[in-house]
């Protein structure tokens, strides 16, 4: 179910993107961390995939690393 909703997020994100729209965008990254720390390590690199195009920190994509109530870790990016 939570990978079916990240696809879905990141579909219409792409969709988004291709469209050239100006609001605030969020995608939750497919997957999850066991650490804050592997979370960080993933997200410092400043590049992402999402629907096969490339978001890049130069563009104004930022991350966040957010603690599910699982106690696993999710990244988040947005711009």
């Amino acid at each position: 179910m939570k990978k079916t909703l990240a696809v879905t997020a990141l579909a219409l994100a792409a969709a988004g993107l291709g469209a050239g729209v100006a609001h605030a965008e969020e995608l939750q990254v497919d997957g999850s961390y066991g650490s804050v720390q592997a979370c960080d390590a993933d997200g410092t690199n400043g590049s992402f995939q999402a629907g096969g195009v490339n978001l890049r920190g130069e563009d104004g994509w930022r991350y966040r690393c957010d603690q599910g109530n699982d106690g696993l870790w999710y990244m988040t990016i947005f711009r």
